[in-house]
């Protein structure tokens, strides 16, 4: 016997539909089709049982003790029952997951389970149900979306014949959701079968007929035949769940927190006379042959929202059985182990951005015309070409996805600076109802093959088509914002010592903390990422533990600075801690290190000596976090004169404001952008005939000052602006001095970089991370 199983996992009525049933001597018998209940209001369950982590689902969870209240001891603390409805809403633990499916049934050879048909149905939470159906044995699993499983129900009882088109309107969380398919004949073996077939995603119809509002609802009626005045023992009254879907509703005796019962009497059935009419869906249904209507719920409930669905439509709607989900999976598995067609999908539109000849253009990744059989994996055709520039060791891809309201920004990075333009090729793979789809880049000359991590590229803040505008525009480049990225590598351990982890456990909870060490880690660059970016998060990997004892040793930090400042006697190591924070930094430290600036001629506790104003001012380029901290510092270093400023002082504090933040160019008038600009030539003109040792902030400053044009979108161009034009002379000169045979070591470093700061001198950048660059490949980071 093939053992085949059916789930329709929602968490209001959980079921489960396979073709056999356990016999009272617990011999298995292969029937046609057997209803596993899964509960009510379902729930999964913490218990001392050692097997499955103590974790259990489906109808023995729902009946069980545990966490019911405070009047059932210690088994009745709540974190130990949680709502499947919360699990399916979330990135779900996948033990628990996993628990919900097993209670109703496990150890079967293909199993399907169904997905709610609309965009808010999560591609994560699909990955995370494919991995708890594998977790509770299912040997082959597959996700098929609650539409088609109604359809195929609905087939096999012979209620849909060949071309027509279905409409299904299925009861969702929060409303109601509709779908068109078309149902196709296909071969299979020799016979043939009828299959849907899916091209868009269902419509969510958001609406007080949901499930989510009819179970507040039947709260708002548990609550009102409740006497007591406290409602803790009420949440999982069973009567709640009973009274939403519209089943019988008999006395019901809770538990209260102090060990006293109560005996809940609640109303047969839910009043609707107030209920809101959903909107016209007429023109939604339009050209459909058979509408069905797909819900949890029965007797009055059920009547009502049919009721109101037919309205909207304006045509009879049949109701199909409360089962028909769970059936349809059942269909669909036992479809799935003859490997006969299940329904036919479209995948959601993938694009990419790619540069032809003369204009950029979008480039579709996905066939939209084509539809995939369920369970088979789709490549791309026809690959997208981009290329890696000479002189860069990373790259960008912009991407656009159908189902996502903006698109984004990944980064790749080759880990080596290429020396020619390296071409490489962009495709996507991607299955029906299995989660997110694998991005992949791949380059044949350089052999590297990558995966582009959606979720974790950048979300830009404009449409796709304002995006391609903006490339298509003339208007001069702006060079991006220098992000410096976070590893998790700063955090472990390395033969070189102890990693951030270690030392943070070490000195959590030490009487003397070891800042030294904590801020040299915090600013080490292992793999060119530090332990947490300049914008101040932390790698995703880092355990709350681990950020709970930083979080700590910043409080003392805090602390201590705060008694240095007062009386001295610290050192710099704790503010230096901090500082390497970068905007995670509290905006205390921003403040201290303001005032710090104006007590420099006449001395400061904490900075006692010539070296140490270097952090003071490199500490806040790196923590100014807000437009008055920002401000306050230009003004602060634009009130000296700029012939005096200090390369390490001045014009790295100046240079990081600019080049890291999002604001700090907007807050310059012209008037500070020339003066910037004659320091930047004053530190051009000083640095010829020399070493280039003092040079590595001056191309930063520069580079970061033309991010100004995010006011001034045509400011600092050559030919078109005379400060751009001095500039441009400067830079060139640079380059012409570095050529001496002298000088080959910076030249190396800064000869294209400076070809690079010419280009977008011109308007004309071609490389988006040029600051980032100049922050590396010139040794150009922080110092301090």
């Amino acid at each position: 016997m093939k053992k085949l199983c059916g789930y329709d996992l929602n968490g209001w009525w959980d079921k489960a539909a396979r073709n056999w049933v356990v016999l009272s001597d617990g011999e298995e018998k292969e029937v046609p089709s057997s209803i596993v209940e899964g509960g009510i209001f379902s729930v999964v369950v913490e218990t001392g049982a050692k097997a499955d982590g103590g974790l259990v689902g489906g109808a023995q969870a729902s009946i069980s003790p545990h966490g019911l209240g405070a009047g059932w001891g210690a088994i009745g603390a709540s974190e130990k029952r949680t709502r499947v409805t919360e699990l399916l809403n979330a990135n779900p633990p996948l033990g628990h997951l996993t628990a919900a499916l097993r209670g109703m049934s496990s150890l079967a050879g293909f199993g399907v389970a169904s997905l709610d048909d609309h965009s808010e149905t999560d591609e994560l939470l699909q990955e995370r149900l494919l991995s708890a159906l594998r977790k509770a044995k299912i040997s082959t699993p597959l996700l098929v979306w609650r539409s088609v499983l109604a359809t195929i129900f609905a087939i096999e009882n012979g209620a849909v014949s060949e071309g027509q088109i279905v409409g299904v309107i299925s009861q969702a969380a929060g409303g109601i959701t509709l779908q068109r398919l078309r149902v196709r004949r296909e071969r299979s073996h020799g016979d043939t079968v009828l299959a849907p077939e899916r091209k868009s995603v269902g419509k969510l119809i958001t609406s007080g007929w949901g499930y989510s509002s009819l179970a507040l609802r039947a709260w708002e009626a548990v609550v009102a035949a409740s006497s007591s005045d406290r409602t803790e023992h009420l949440i999982w009254a069973r009567a709640h769940g009973r009274l939403a879907l519209g089943l019988p509703v008999e006395p019901e005796a809770l538990r209260k927190n102090n060990g006293d019962w109560e005996v809940l009497t609640l109303p047969a059935s839910l009043e609707f006379s107030e209920n809101s009419d959903l909107p016209d869906l007429r023109a939604d249904v339009e050209g459909c042959d058979i509408l069905f209507f797909e819900t949890l719920a029965v007797g009055q409930v059920k009547d009502a929202v049919h009721s109101a669905v037919s309205k909207s439509v304006g045509r009879e709607v049949q109701t199909l059985d409360a089962n028909a989900v769970a059936e349809g999976a059942l269909l669909a598995a036992r479809r799935l182990s003859r490997r006969d067609p299940i329904y036919f999908d479209f995948l959601p539109q993938i694009s990419t951005i790619v540069q032809r000849r003369d204009a950029v253009e979008s480039f579709d990744l996905v066939d939209s015309e084509e539809t995939l059989p369920a369970g088979e994996v789709y490549r791309s055709p026809k690959p997208a070409r981009l290329a890696i520039q000479a002189g860069q060791d990373r790259f960008s891809i912009f991407l656009r996805k159908e189902t996502a309201d903006f698109p984004r920004k990944a980064e790749v990075s080759i880990g080596v600076k290429v020396d020619q333009t390296i071409p490489v090729e962009l495709w996507v793979e991607q299955s029906p109802a299995s989660g997110r789809a694998k991005i992949l880049v791949h380059s044949h000359k350089l052999g590297y093959h990558f995966q582009v991590d959606w979720d974790g590229a950048t979300e830009l803040d404009q449409k796709w088509d304002e995006l391609l505008e903006g490339f298509q525009k003339p208007a001069p480049t702006i060079p991006g914002r220098l992000v410096l990225p976070c590893g998790i590598d700063a955090w472990n351990d390395s033969p070189r010592g102890d990693g951030l982890f270690t030392l943070l456990k070490k000195n959590a909870d030490s009487p003397v903390v070891d800042w030294t060490s904590l801020a040299n880690r915090l600013s080490a660059r292992p793999g060119g990422k530090y332990a947490i970016s300049s914008d101040g998060m932390i790698p995703s990997e880092v355990d709350a533990a681990s950020i709970e004892m930083l979080d700590r040793l910043v409080e003392r930090a805090l602390d201590e600075v705060r008694k240095g400042v007062k009386d001295g006697g610290i050192g710099t190591q704790s503010i230096r801690f901090l500082t390497w924070q970068f905007r995670r930094c509290p905006t205390d430290v921003s403040k201290w290190l303001l005032d710090a600036w104006d007590r420099e001629i006449r001395g400061h506790p904490v900075f006692t000596h010539g070296a140490s104003w270097k952090l003071a001012y490199q500490g806040l380029g790196r923590v100014a976090s807000n437009q008055n901290i920002e401000l306050q510092a230009i003004h602060k270093v634009l009130g000296k004169t700029v012939d005096t400023w200090k390369w390490q002082k001045e014009t790295a504090a100046m240079a990081f404001l600019l080049s890291r933040s999002e604001t700090a160019p907007k807050l310059l008038t012209r008037k500070d952008v020339d003066r910037i600009a004659k320091r930047v030539l004053h530190e051009f003109e000083e640095i010829l005939g020399s070493t280039y040792t003092r040079f590595q902030y001056a191309p930063m400053l520069l580079v970061g000052l033309l991010r100004w044009r995010v006011v001034e979108p045509f400011a600092l161009v050559d030919g078109q602006d005379p400060v751009a034009d001095k500039l441009v002379k400067a830079v060139e000169k640079t380059i012409a001095d570095l050529r001496h045979r002298d000088r080959a070591k910076p030249l190396a470093k800064y000869g294209r970089i400076l070809e690079q700061v010419l280009e977008e001198l011109r308007g004309e950048g071609s490389n988006p991370e040029l600051l980032l660059d100049i922050y590396g490949g010139a040794d150009g980071g922080d110092a301090d």
